[in-house]
């Protein structure tokens, strides 16, 4: 379609949109009448070079009122909109950072699936990831506890809770004792 074809076109569109509207402005009461001319709005806003776009910066209108505060923006400082922005940043600080120290980062990001809970979607379990990287249940369940310490994070469905991790260990403190003896 060439540039005359759509001229043609939207020259029809905007007389038929003209016509609706003073049909729409005859039909108003007489205060309704009143307080559209005291907003500008008894003539239709037609744009008349034809191609449709505006002929100024839309930006420059007053009915493009929204004016943000570039400078909060850029200075972050509109943390009210984002109240948690400022925690996810810093959780995914020391992840990375965890990431980067880690001698075996797909372990890591593994023992992160678990953490959160993503592990249970697709069945692993802590032994089948341990047997992958050729390391213990135990060290993954440990990786897994870190992670959820460092981020803060309360332990998944996956993972024993901080109790539960307590009297295990007590239990197994008491065995390896009477081992000993």
């Amino acid at each position: 379609m060439n540039s005359d074809d759509y001229t043609k076109k939207q020259s029809k569109r905007d007389a038929q949109y003209e016509r609706d509207y003073e049909a729409w402005v005859k039909s108003m009461t007489l205060d309704e009448r009143r307080e559209a001319e005291r907003l500008g709005l008894l003539k239709p806003c037609i744009q008349r070079h034809g191609n449709g776009a505006a002929d100024h910066d839309m930006a420059e209108s007053s009915r493009a009122s929204h004016t943000p505060d570039i400078a909060a923006l850029v200075d972050h400082e509109d943390e009210a909109a984002h109240p948690y922005s400022r925690d996810v940043i810093e959780v995914l600080r020391v992840f990375v950072a965890d990431l980067i120290a880690a001698g075996n980062t797909r372990l890591t990001v593994e023992c992160l699936a678990v953490a959160l809970g993503l592990s249970a979607y697709n069945g692993e379990s802590m032994t089948t990831i341990a047997k992958r990287h050729g390391v213990t249940r135990a060290a993954v369940s440990k990786r897994c506890v870190d992670i959820t310490t460092q981020l803060d994070l309360p332990p998944s469905r996956a993972m024993r809770s901080e109790k539960a991790r307590k009297i295990y260990r007590n239990s197994q403190l008491k065995r390896h004792r009477s081992e000993k003896i």
